[in-house]
């Protein structure tokens, strides 16, 4: 499973899916099949912050680290663009948006409360927002936060307690802490609804606070929407850097707590760093259908794509989304509270650019049913590809869900 954005589709057609779900019987013309739903949970862009507690000691050790910590931060971010560019994300298509909201904390273990976090608040290239999600995009973020971690390096007498500020960081994006600082207030303000959380924690030495770790750690809420990655010091002989052996140290015991993937340090191996923070690879497959989508003389395809989204407030526009009806629609999906939206489609002139151009100029945000194909794959005989095309932000999904349903041909 990738962490952060998702995307799952139930796929169903004809007259076995109106049977499954109770409904009435569609009408069909004498050319038209029954319809053909594509229905599940997606993500796209899905907000995230990486909270890095690295060792904050003034040795060279320690400065080692902070730069593998920079190097699998990196690795990550690149791997967000590669995943985001997929296939079946429908980000190879260059009238597509490729959104993102990813941040950066960065927490000292060693200082006091009121210096501990430094976010995108007080250093705004920690946040990466962006709707193009280019490579060349990533190096600020990084470069942001290896600065960040040498700034301030532990000082004389500092007591250092990495699970300690852990805990707090997610406590606090979760509005289970009270801020420390008005930047922390204003960056907790500004996360998001359904933000992931990826909790770093890396150190060349154990924790020294007195608490047993089982008091140290976050609240149960903070613990939903999170991944724990832990470097952990240990005299384990293997050469692998995957946390083997027992290193009886209280950021180990704090880990399994948590449920943390561990690592080893030392770590020598460039590979490892690369993957240490990785968030997976896209494989949600293709899609094939049975029968042809119905399309008028004129391009209108007969399709109804709604979204089920977290913005109470709207459906945005620039998105391509309107109120279904013209009437605010709420519903409830496993426990989350969603606004309903229906996703436009293309009209006039901006239609048969977005079936024919593969650029789409001046293209607004939303769907078609297209002729092109962004995809080096074919369906198998007798199937056919699936042609919808979302130009703009018409398929930017923080997270939440989609339902395609489309009238197809009899062929």
């Amino acid at each position: 499973m990738k962490w952060g954005s998702k995307l799952f589709l139930i796929v169903s057609a004809g007259l076995v899916a109106a049977a499954c779900q109770e409904t009435d019987a569609v009408p069909l013309t004498p050319s038209t099949a029954a319809p053909f739903t594509l229905e599940g949970r997606y993500g796209k862009g899905e907000p995230n912050v990486y909270v890095l507690v690295v060792d904050d000691a003034d040795t060279p050790e320690a400065a080692l680290l902070r730069a593998r910590a920079a190097q699998a931060l990196r690795a990550s971010l690149l791997a967000v663009v590669q995943n985001r560019g997929e296939s079946c994300a429908g980000t190879l298509d260059p009238a597509e948006w490729r959104p993102g909201d990813d941040r950066v904390v960065i927490v000292r273990p060693s200082a006091p409360t009121e210096l501990a976090l430094v976010t995108p608040i007080d250093r705004p290239a920690l946040a990466w927002k962006t709707i193009t999600s280019k490579e060349e995009e990533v190096e600020a973020v990084v470069a942001a936060a290896a600065e960040a971690m040498e700034q301030r390096l532990a000082m004389p007498g500092e007591v250092y307690r990495p699970l300690r500020a852990a805990s707090r960081a997610l406590d606090l994006m979760k509005g289970l802490q009270a801020p420390a600082t008005d930047a922390e207030t204003a960056f907790v303000a500004s996360l998001a609804k359904g933000t992931f959380h990826t909790l770093f924690v890396a150190s060349t030495r154990d924790d020294e606070d007195v608490m047993p770790p089982g008091e140290l750690l976050p609240n149960e809420l903070s613990q939903s929407s999170r991944r724990v990655v832990m470097v952990i010091p240990s005299n384990q002989e293997e050469p692998l850097c995957q946390l083997r052996e027992e290193s009886n140290t209280r950021l180990e015991a704090w880990g399994d707590l948590v449920s943390s993937n561990d690592y080893a340090w030392p770590c020598d191996d460039d590979s490892t760093w690369d993957m240490v923070l990785h968030p997976g690879w896209i494989d949600c497959g293709r899609i094939c259908i049975e029968r042809p989508i119905l399309v008028d003389a004129s391009g209108v395809a007969a399709c109804k794509v709604y979204v089920e989204q977290p913005d109470l407030e709207q459906c945005d526009s620039a998105n391509g989304w309107r109120d279904p009806g013209g009437k605010a629609t709420l519903v409830e999906r496993i426990g989350e509270t969603l606004r309903r939206c229906e996703v436009v489609q293309h009209e006039g002139a901006a239609l048969e650019h977005c079936r024919t151009s593969p650029d789409c100029p001046d293209c607004p945000s939303a769907f078609c049913v297209t002729d092109l194909s962004f995809e080096d794959l074919s369906c198998e005989e007798g199937t056919h590809e699936w042609p919808l095309r979302f130009t703009g932000g018409a398929r930017s999904l923080p997270y939440g869900w989609m339902e395609v349903t489309c009238d197809t041909v009899d062929d």
